[in-house]
C-alpha cells in the first residue's frame, strides 16, 4: 500500500516537472508567443517597448496542433449541421430556424478563417508588400475569425429576444412583428462584429519587417485598458446576464402555461385542442432546451479567456503565454460544441439526419436483396430462375 502511494506521488511529481519544463523558457529554445499585452507607449502614441512572453517550442507546437484540429472539426461539424438546416423542409418554418441556421454560418466562418490563418502562420515565403498586407489583415490578425465569433455572440442575444417576445409576450409579438425584423436580426450581428472586432483589430495592427503585429498600436495605454474592459462587458458579462435573465423568464412562463394546460384538461377541454397545444409546447421546449445548452457552452468556454484578458489589460495578473494558448483552445472549442448540440438536441437537424440514414440503410437493403437473385445459378434446364411477384413487391416496398 505504501509502495503504491509512493509510486503515485512520484508519477505526479514527474508530470508536474515535465509541465514546468515545457512552460519554462530556456535560452534559445524559447520562442515568442506574440501576444498583445502589457505594451508601453511613447509620446507619438506607438508602442516603443513591447513586453513579450516566451514559451517552449514544444508546448507551442502542441497547442498549435490542438487548435488546428479544433478548427477542422468545427468546420466539418458546422458544415454537416448547416447542410441539414438548409435542406430540411422545416428550416424556414419559423424565424428561430432561420436564426439558428445563421448561427451555423457564423460558427463555420469562424472555424474556416481560423484554419486558413493557422496554416498561413506556418508559411515562410517572401511576399510583395501588398500581398503581405492583405494576408496580414485578412488572415494573420484573425480579424474575420474574431468578427464572426463576436457576431455569433450577438446572434445568441437576437435569438433570446425573439424567443422571449414570442413566449412571454405572444400578443405583442403577433401584432407588431414585421418581415423586415428577421432580416434585421441577421444583419445586426455582423454590424456588431465589425465595430467590436474588425475595425479595432485593423486599426491597431501593422506589418513591420514582414511580421504581422496584431493589437499593438493604441493611441495610449488608457485607451487600451478601457477597450479591454469594454470588450469584457459587451462580449461576455453583458450577454451572459442577458441570456440568464431571458431564459429564466421564458422557462417561468412555460412552467405557468403547463399548469394551465393541466387545469384545462380537467375542465373538459377537447382532446384535439389539448394535443395540438402540447405538441406546440413540446416544440418550443425543444428549442429552448437547445439554446440554453448553447448559452451554457458559451459561458463555460469563454469564462477563462475573457477573465484572463481583462485582468492582463488591468495589469492585475502577469501575462503568461501558455495560459493564453490554453484559454484560446477553450474558446475555440465552443465553435465545435455548438453543432454537436444542434445535432443531438435540435429536432429539425436530428430528424433530417435520421431520415438520411434510414434512406441510406433502405437502399443498402435493396441492393443486398437484389444481388443474390440476379446472381442465382440457372436450373437444370438451363433457364434462369424467375422472380416471384411477392419478391418484386417486397423490393418495391423497401
Amino acid at each position: 500500500m505504501v509502495n503504491g502511494q509512493l509510486e503515485m506521488e512520484a508519477t505526479t511529481a514527474l508530470v508536474w516537472l515535465t509541465l514546468v519544463t515545457l512552460a519554462t523558457p530556456t535560452g534559445d529554445n524559447a520562442t515568442e508567443a506574440g501576444f498583445s499585452y502589457n505594451l508601453s507607449t511613447t509620446t507619438q502614441g506607438r508602442s516603443s517597448s513591447y513586453s513579450s512572453y516566451y514559451i517552449s517550442p514544444t508546448l507551442s507546437l502542441v497547442f498549435y496542433v490542438i487548435t488546428v484540429i479544433t478548427a477542422v472539426v468545427g468546420c466539418l461539424a458546422n458544415a454537416c449541421v448547416l447542410l441539414a438546416m438548409l435542406l430540411s423542409k422545416n428550416s424556414r418554418a419559423s424565424n428561430v430556424n432561420v436564426f439558428i441556421t445563421h448561427q451555423n454560418v457564423m460558427d463555420f466562418t469562424t472555424c474556416a478563417f481560423l484554419f486558413v490563418g493557422l496554416v498561413l502562420d506556418k508559411v515562410d515565403v517572401e511576399l510583395s508588400e501588398p500581398t503581405a498586407w492583405f494576408l496580414c489583415y485578412v488572415f494573420g490578425t484573425h480579424a474575420i475569425t474574431t468578427m464572426a465569433g463576436n457576431a455569433s455572440v450577438c446572434g445568441l442575444i437576437i435569438i433570446t429576444i425573439e424567443r422571449y417576445l414570442k413566449i412571454v409576450h405572444p400578443v405583442a409579438y403577433r401584432n407588431r412583428y414585421r418581415s423586415w425584423m428577421m432580416r434585421a436580426g441577421i444583419i445586426i450581428p455582423w454590424i456588431f462584429g465589425i465595430f467590436m472586432s474588425l475595425i479595432p483589430i485593423w486599426a491597431t495592427s501593422r506589418v513591420v519587417s514582414g511580421r504581422c503585429l496584431k493589437n499593438r498600436y493604441y493611441a495610449n495605454n488608457e485607451i487600451r485598458v478601457a477597450w479591454g474592459v469594454a470588450k469584457f462587458l459587451l462580449l461576455y458579462l453583458g450577454p451572459l446576464v442577458f441570456l440568464i435573465f431571458g431564459y429564466w423568464k421564458i422557462l417561468a412562463k412555460i412552467r405557468r402555461q403547463s399548469k394551465q394546460i393541466g387545469h384545462g384538461q380537467t375542465s373538459g377541454t377537447s382532446n384535439g385542442a389539448t394535443l395540438k397545444e402540447q405538441t406546440r409546447k413540446r416544440t418550443e421546449m425543444n428549442i429552448i432546451k437547445t439554446m440554453v445548452l448553447v448559452a451554457v457552452s458559451f459561458a463555460v468556454c469563454f469564462v477563462c479567456m475573457k477573465t484572463y484578458s481583462v485582468l492582463t489589460r488591468l495589469d492585475v495578473v502577469p501575462g503568461i503565454g501558455a495560459l493564453y494558448l490554453l484559454f484560446s483552445v477553450f474558446s475555440y472549442t465552443n465553435r465545435c460544441l455548438n453543432p454537436f448540440i444542434y445535432a443531438t438536441q435540435y429536432e429539425v437537424v436530428r430528424r433530417w439526419w435520421k431520415a438520411v440514414v434510414c434512406r441510406a440503410v433502405g437502399r443498402q437493403n435493396v441492393v443486398e436483396a437484389t444481388i443474390p437473385m440476379s446472381a442465382a445459378p440457372p436450373d437444370t434446364a438451363g433457364r434462369q430462375p424467375s422472380t416471384s411477384k411477392s419478391q418484386v413487391q417486397t423490393t418495391k416496398n423497401l
